[in-house]
């Protein structure tokens, strides 16, 4: 043995973390979680800020810190070599505030991003931070955001439609409403390669609808400040109202 110690964290089948507590570089909490940041086996390509952050569930309010110190404890842990701080598989957890793995996010190696395909209603989640999503509905979808919060700051995506929705490629004819959540401030303009001045601005609607004219290559950007939402993005044809901000779910 090299003498380290090392932990190990299971999310669910296929999803699981390993590293040494000698790449520990520290933890935070927020409510019910605790955030665990690594030093990346990456890092020499990505550099040096690049770290893998792992996200506990603490099961009770207020049970945060004490938590923490579990996780700490755990992190020297001289009486094993391996250590399990969370497993969800076998439900076994360092300290009985611990309650689950929430999520594992890796730092990424060059400049690759991660490409999530849809092709029915989907309901992205904080891991799909920085993806891009392609689009490529057999029927009318929803693309459900992640609930805005103020934990959520900084958190984005790219949203693109693969195929003609209004069914001249691949036939299928069909409309994706983006929603952004009841009561939510979204903030944004798109543009149009017409150049068609004053279809698209400022608005404060719950949905950004691909519309049954959208086109290939359409697409909106979008992040938040953990308050409100922002988007700007492209879509062929402004005339034709590819893409629309929207009180309610097109149809």
């Amino acid at each position: 043995m090299d003498g380290q110690n090392y932990v190990v964290f299971h999310n669910d089948s296929d999803d699981s973390y390993m590293n040494s507590s000698a790449n520990f570089r520290g933890a935070e909490i927020a409510a019910n979680v605790i955030n665990c940041y690594f030093e990346s086996p990456v890092s020499s390509s990505v550099g040096p800020s690049a770290y893998d952050k792992i996200v506990l569930a603490v099961g009770t309010a207020g049970n945060e810190e004490t938590a923490l110190q579990a996780l700490g404890g755990a992190m020297a842990g001289s009486k094993n070599p391996v250590t399990i701080i969370a497993d969800d598989k076998n439900s076994v957890y360092c300290d009985d505030t611990i309650t689950g793995v929430t999520s594992i996010t890796l730092a990424t190696g060059g400049s690759h991003v991660r490409v999530k395909k849809v092709l029915a209603d989907t309901t992205l989640v904080t891991g799909d931070s920085g993806s891009i999503v392609l689009v490529n509905p057999t029927a009318t979808t929803a693309i459900t955001l992640p609930t805005l919060a103020t934990s959520l700051a900084g958190w984005n995506c790219k949203i693109m439609i693969t195929e003609d929705i209004a069914g001249t490629v691949g036939g299928m004819g069909q409309i994706v409403n983006v929603d952004f959540g009841s009561g939510n401030v979204v903030i944004g303009q798109i543009g149009s390669s017409s150049n068609v001045a004053g279809d698209f601005s400022v608005a404060n609607d719950d949905f950004v609808n691909f519309t049954a004219a959208a086109s290939p290559g359409d697409y909106i950007d979008v992040f938040t400040d953990g308050t409100n939402w922002y988007v700007s993005g492209m879509c062929t044809d402004a005339a034709a109202s590819d893409v629309l901000f929207h009180t309610a779910a097109a149809a």
